[in-house]
């Protein structure tokens, strides 16, 4: 089970995801993440007396629902317990009074990316347009940061193709 660190959300999105896609009914989980979970199962009662109106529909009994009803909310709690489960105490207890999966996770992109994504996509392209190499940096060490300077730019949705990023990296290179 990945667990959220501090300043590693989009990592830990990544993994957590990945953890979901590979276990049974992963695909469930996730949709129930990303798009909200089912309703629960409610009985609409119809008043025979065209006098009254329609009844509000009541909650269905759980000893009557169907398996797919069943198996439909075991999988909202399972999202929600696997969730919970990846995150430290500090993160959940700013965000624990929402109750269904994809409410917590809008939640937890809401608190984790709320300034962090712009202040991150920000800094990427800061650190592209100002990237030089170090006077006596190893080759392979100005090559590693540069590599770690473009996917952080490709995570914040940049596009650069190779050949300016190969330019770019080339002709910022110490003599």
């Amino acid at each position: 089970m990945p667990l959220l660190y501090r300043g590693k959300y989009s990592q830990w999105r990544e993994r957590f995801m990945n953890y979901l896609e590979e276990q049974t009914d992963g695909e469930a989980m996730i949709n129930t993440i990303q798009n909200g979970d089912h309703p629960l199962p409610i009985v609409a009662q119809v008043s025979l007396a065209e006098t009254a109106p329609n009844v509000i529909p009541t909650l269905k009994d759980p000893k009557f629902w169907t398996d797919k009803e069943k198996k439909t909310r075991k999988i909202d709690r399972l999202a929600r317990s696997l969730l919970i489960q990846g995150l430290p105490n500090d993160i959940y207890s700013l965000i624990d009074n929402n109750k269904t999966p994809k409410d917590l996770w809008d939640a937890l992109e809401r608190q984790m990316c709320g300034s962090e994504y712009g202040e991150q996509d920000r800094k990427a392209a800061i650190f592209y347009e100002t990237f030089k190499a170090t006077e006596r940096e190893q080759l392979l060490n100005t090559y590693l940061c540069y590599l770690q300077m473009i996917n952080d730019l490709k995570k914040c949705g940049y596009k650069k193709d190779n050949c300016e990023m190969n330019y770019k990296f080339l002709n910022n290179l110490q003599p």
